[in-house]
């Protein structure tokens, strides 16, 4: 097959790192998201996520226009939280920073944190300069970790988190149920997985209860793996999930074995 020489080029097949940032925030139940950008790159973004069934009642956007580039987005801000009903006692409020806002350099934490206060926030830089999916999935989910705060607790033996799913997949809904089934046969049980839809705060904030970490892709868990381990201690073990429904694999074994090696310490 001859090279594209002309590939480098081409528009991004990927998708972008705003809607992994998206896509993380809205798997949180209960929480209310915005993109603090552009019209058409919130419009961009809700569609690609619709497309892959994901429910976008509770996204909105700031739609930043020309004349917030030279004197700042912060009350665009202000007025799209107002006309969300951002107000204390929600789950969470995620905000996804585009391109020129992040340039602009509003105080999007600071307003957020005054505008609701006891509402957790998670800020998380999405602009396409800061790259793709994964790494907007992944900055989200470290801004989610540091606005709820998970606590060390002592874990539940034989329990682990499923770090780095993403319904953006093909089949990867059915991918999830297979290992939950297979690991549930092994008598293993499932804390936590980050990014399934309806993850509720409480089982964040509750994610050491889980005896190890199990990361399904590198690109988006390795991050959040390596914050549970520094904050609360966790190991980590990775095993793709495309791999790991194969039980011919040996993922399973080795999650099995280091749920072993966890109970004797």
């Amino acid at each position: 097959m001859t090279p594209d020489r002309l590939a480098k080029w081409r528009p991004a097949e990927t998708l972008p790192a705003i809607t992994g940032a998206a896509a993380a925030f809205l798997s949180v139940a209960g929480a209310k998201v915005v993109l603090h950008s552009p019209m058409w790159c919130a419009a961009i973004t809700e569609m690609r996520l619709e497309a892959w069934g994901i429910p976008c009642e509770w996204l909105f956007s700031t739609f930043v226009e020309e004349n917030d580039l030279f004197f700042g987005g912060e009350e665009a801000l202000r007025q799209t939280l107002l006309e969300a009903r951002v107000a204390k006692g929600e789950a969470l409020l995620g905000v996804a920073v585009n391109c020129a806002p992040g340039l602009i350099g509003d105080d999007v934490r600071g307003i957020c944190t005054a505008f609701a206060p006891g509402v957790p926030v998670a800020v998380a830089e999405a602009g396409g300069f800061t790259g793709e999916f994964d790494d907007g999935y992944g900055k989200a989910f470290l801004a989610v970790l540091e606005a709820l705060r998970p606590v060390p607790c002592p874990p539940t033996p034989g329990t682990v988190n499923l770090i780095g799913f993403s319904p953006l997949e093909e089949h990867a809904a059915e991918n999830l149920a297979e290992i939950k089934r297979q690991l549930f046969r092994r008598g293993i049980e499932v804390h936590l997985t980050f990014g399934a839809p309806g993850t509720t705060v409480e089982s964040i904030r509750e994610a050491g209860r889980a005896a190890l970490n199990v990361v399904l892709h590198k690109g988006r868990g390795q991050g959040i793996a390596a914050w549970l381990k520094e904050h609360l201690g966790q190991p980590l073990l990775s095993a793709p999930l495309s791999a790991a429904v194969d039980e011919k694999s040996g993922q399973l074994d080795a999650i099995e074995a280091a749920l072993r090696m966890e109970k004797r310490r």
